[in-house]
């Protein structure tokens, strides 16, 4: 699995803590990004009632409708396994998060989340993730749809006919349109034990269908550790999907599919800005399409064995174009100011939020947004709850966003307290 996948993984796994909300305004017209978020603390989101001590909570996606949003991620109790769980936004106001019913394949201790979300409407979503299951352990993954305010128990995809026994899978994104289609990406173990790429869709009426393999670039390793984490779709049968994939055991690249009329083309490379060197840590994380021949996407690729800088890149008519860098940084970076982003969401007007992190002037890697408006991007540090750590271990990320038509945005991330203990945490517009 690519690192970047892995370091997100690992970042969900040691949550920890109860869930606090950051409310922050966003102007229509945004002016200095410094103005965002000014004046604005956290307010608590509390897990589902059966957690008496929380002990690992995390947000990792969030899906927004007018101004309503749905957040996902996973919540733990002393002793007790991860497990998935979803909490409502509505006039400001955050729900107790509630848990989701996992299938019932999965393992007695399983470690469960929610990695994507899509709402078609209020109270109509879907929430892909993945959860340990049987004796083996191994990732499954799993789809679970709420229907009129009620969420079913989640269930199991078909995954592509040459998929590995016992299975592994995972899914990162998904996508729905107001008709009721939807499409979702990640990834799958095929039979000779590489990781590729999946995606699998949803017709307007009738049931989910069985997942077919992203072919990976023709520059990919023998096993090409390949993950889809983005999708957008501009009509049915039209999407553009993102991630990574493994050109060697010590690099990865960026990537990008496109499907035309219903039918996915093989992956291919993303160029990466001038002055990028060999790692890990490369990615197009996330996708956005303002208008229906244009998508935009972002994520990060590194400059140095220590630091590395966003990037976006546009996608037109089916064509990937060479990514560029982002070199807006918050006040107060590092003096070798480090930036990433993680996901975006675009309005029409081309005004986008973009989330991720960034390092501060204190050395620490603490939660950042950019704002892209009139082609420019501006970023600032997200202000943290009171309680934050400060110290040492500060530490803290945005990982996911949606915004609605009037700029109604709402973002998932989490922080550190003064105790080292992670709380997830999300933040909205209003």
């Amino acid at each position: 699995m690519p690192l970047l996948s892995g370091i997100v993984r690992n970042i969900r796994v040691l949550l920890s803590g109860t869930i606090g909300v950051l409310i922050f305004i966003i102007p229509v017209a945004p002016g200095p990004p410094a103005a965002v978020g000014a004046g604005h603390r956290a307010m608590a989101v509390r897990p589902p009632a059966s957690t008496r001590i929380a002990q690992g909570n995390g947000l990792f996606a969030t899906a927004c409708v007018a101004e309503s949003c749905t957040a996902g991620g996973n919540f733990g109790g002393a002793g007790r396994p991860l497990e998935p769980m979803v909490a409502t936004q509505a006039h400001g106001r955050w729900s107790r998060g509630f848990p989701l019913l996992l299938p019932r394949s999965a393992a007695t201790q399983p470690y469960a989340q929610v990695s994507g979300l899509a709402c078609r409407s209020v109270g109509n979503c879907v929430a892909v993730g993945d959860y340990q299951y049987g004796k083996s352990g191994n990732p499954q993954a799993f789809i679970a749809i709420e229907s009129r305010g009620r969420w079913a128990r989640a269930f199991t995809p078909r995954l592509p006919a040459n998929a590995a026994s016992p299975l592994s899978a995972d899914l990162e994104a998904v996508t729905c349109r107001s008709d009721g289609s939807c499409e979702a990406v990640g990834s799958y173990q095929d039979s000779a034990g590489n990781s590729q790429t999946m995606v699998l869709a949803k017709p307007p009426s009738g049931p989910w269908g069985q997942a077919a393999e992203i072919a990976s670039p023709p520059n990919a390793a023998a096993n090409p550790d390949a993950l889809m984490t983005g999708i957008a779709c501009t009509a049915p049968g039209s999407c553009v999907a993102v991630g990574n994939y493994s050109v060697s055991g010590s690099q990865f690249a960026a990537m990008g599919a496109v499907e035309v009329r219903g039918t996915w083309h093989r992956a291919t490379q993303i160029a990466l800005p001038r002055g990028a060197i060999p790692g890990t840590f490369t990615a197009i994380t996330s996708i956005s399409c303002p208008t229906a021949s244009q998508c935009i996407g972002v994520g990060q690729y590194p400059v140095s064995a220590t630091q590395s800088r966003a990037m976006a890149v546009t996608e037109s008519n089916g064509r990937f174009g060479q990514a560029v860098p982002i070199t807006a940084v918050p006040r107060r970076s590092s003096v070798r100011s480090s930036t990433y982003l993680l996901d975006v969401s675009c309005q029409p007007s081309g005004l986008c939020l973009a989330v991720g992190g960034g390092r501060n002037s204190a050395g620490h890697s603490v939660a950042m947004y950019m704002v892209r408006s009139a082609g420019h991007w501006h970023a600032a540090f997200l202000a943290q709850p009171r309680g934050a750590t400060s110290g040492l271990r500060q530490l803290s990320v945005l990982t996911s966003v949606s915004c609605t038509g009037r700029f109604h945005c709402s973002a998932v991330g989490y922080y550190d307290d003064r105790s080292g203990v992670t709380h997830a945490e999300a933040t909205a517009t209003r």
